[in-house]
């Protein structure tokens, strides 16, 4: 048993590498070793998707406890991932605990500047606790990222503004 937790666990962090790897092009290498094999054990990659589809099924649910959960479960595992650090606040506010949201939203922001829900979401904490002047300029930061194109982010950070003035 102990076996295994540990297994799991390298297996997590190791996941967590190469999904931080393969988020930085510089940094990310083709290895040239062809095609999985049967034996194979699940990527990295595949191991973080699937701990995410999870958290967004809780988050569905509305099932903030167990979204924050396996958040914090993969936090533990070491992640760096600027989604996990996102999801994380998304579910702490939609939980009601703003301060330890906004901390996760400027983490993910931290890991990636240009993170288009994170800025929508903590721009949506603003306009929750009536900092409007702080939701419109990730409001504004959201169309410069999203172009000559309106994004959903720009979208709904834009409605969650209109609604409070």
């Amino acid at each position: 048993m102990l076996k295994t937790r540990r297994l799991h666990h390298a297996t997590r962090v190791l996941a967590l590498v190469v999904v931080a790897l393969s988020a930085s092009p510089s940094l990310a290498a083709d290895s040239g070793s062809g095609g999985k094999s049967s034996s194979d054990t699940p990527s990295q990659t595949e191991v973080l998707s699937s701990s995410l589809a999870d958290v967004r099924v809780a988050i569905k649910a509305e099932n903030w406890g167990k979204a924050i959960k396996l958040l914090n479960g993969l936090i533990s595992d070491g992640t760096s991932n600027a989604d996990v650090y996102n999801l994380l606040g998304f579910s702490l506010r939609k939980s009601g605990d703003m301060d330890n949201a906004l901390d996760y939203y400027l983490k993910a922001l931290k890991l990636n500047p240009r993170h288009k829900g994170a800025h929508e979401y903590l721009g949506e904490l603003y306009v929750e606790t009536g900092n409007l002047t702080k939701a419109k300029e990730h409001l504004q930061i959201l169309a410069d990222l999203c172009g000559n194109t309106t994004c959903e982010e720009y979208e709904d950070l834009e409605k969650a503004i209109a609604s409070r003035t």
